[in-house]
């Protein structure tokens, strides 16, 4: 396979911690990470899934596979960064992603609540302040921005949004995260795709790759067993990608990996007029 695959992995295991030491790292690798993310451009814009999902021999999973390695680096400069050193906005700004903020109006799409405002006046959910830009790669979301937000405790729990399992993400230094690769090995680990959100002229698009469309009720293609998680709940966890209103018992347990969703707009709470269906298969 001519797709370097790899590079990502290299760049994530050797990184250094000393912050010095960091940003002189990031700034002699800027160029080719330029290039690797160039053979990455079929990502960019969302695609017809095959039937079946991909296989090993399609290189679009190796550029996904590929592309989540990256997202590993990312994680660990929103953990390392602050007002004073803000690595991850420099290095992907440098490389050639466009940063966003869309403070006019919260998007749980959009935003990764970090912290919480709680306000028993409030009637809906407002962004106070943007503490870090997201990131776009054409039409695939790299990552959210990270927000403050005003809130009703009926909207937004504090201790739930802020502490309960970040999911879709290997790690933040403040809470548990959970991402597919967590529990393999040290080789296993790196196969792990990049959850794609999509945002483009037919709407939002949450976890393209998911097999289940939690759009319909029930969703399609019908859950497996009789112990699935509600429809509301489910819906909650994809969007926000952790839970935002209350803790249930299995939080933690939760495996919002199969489920899809696509939107008209990502509103909190979410209207039905919200929901939208697409073409998923080619």
């Amino acid at each position: 396979m001519k797709l370097d695959w790899g590079y990502f992995r290299q760049l994530y295991e050797d990184v250094p911690e000393d912050v010095e030491g960091l940003r002189r790292y990031l700034g002699g690798r800027v160029p080719a990470v330029v290039d690797h993310l160039a053979e990455l451009a079929p990502l960019r814009t969302r695609e017809l899934v095959p039937v079946g999902g991909y296989t090993g021999d399609d290189e679009q999973l190796w550029r996904i596979m590929k592309l989540y390695a990256l997202s590993r680096v990312s994680d660990f400069l929103i953990d390392m960064s602050s007002m004073d050193f803000p690595v991850h906005a420099e290095f992907f700004e440098a490389v050639g992603l466009t940063p966003f903020e869309h403070a006019d109006a919260f998007s749980p799409f959009h935003h990764e609540i970090v912290d919480v405002v709680q306000d028993p006046s409030a009637t809906s959910v407002t962004v106070e302040e943007v503490l870090r830009p997201g990131f776009w790669f054409g039409d695939l979301l790299f990552n959210r921005a990270g927000v403050r937000v005003r809130a009703p405790r009926h909207l937004v729990d504090a201790t739930a949004a802020t502490t309960s399992t970040l999911y879709f993400t290997f790690r933040r230094g403040t809470r548990r995260t959970d991402d597919l690769s967590h529990g393999w090995g040290s080789n296993s680990q790196w196969r792990t795709s990049f959850p794609r959100f999509y945002a483009d002229a037919d709407g939002l698009h949450l976890n393209w790759d998911g097999e289940a469309d939690i759009g319909h009720d029930p969703p399609v293609p019908p859950a497996d067993g009789l112990g699935d998680p509600p429809l509301d709940e489910r819906r909650e966890l994809v969007l926000h990608r952790c839970f935002v209103r209350g803790l249930p018992a299995d939080e933690a347990d939760r495996m919002p990996y199969g489920d899809r969703l696509s939107l008209l707009d990502a509103r909190w709470p979410l209207p039905p007029e919200s929901v939208t269906h697409v073409r998923w298969n080619r």
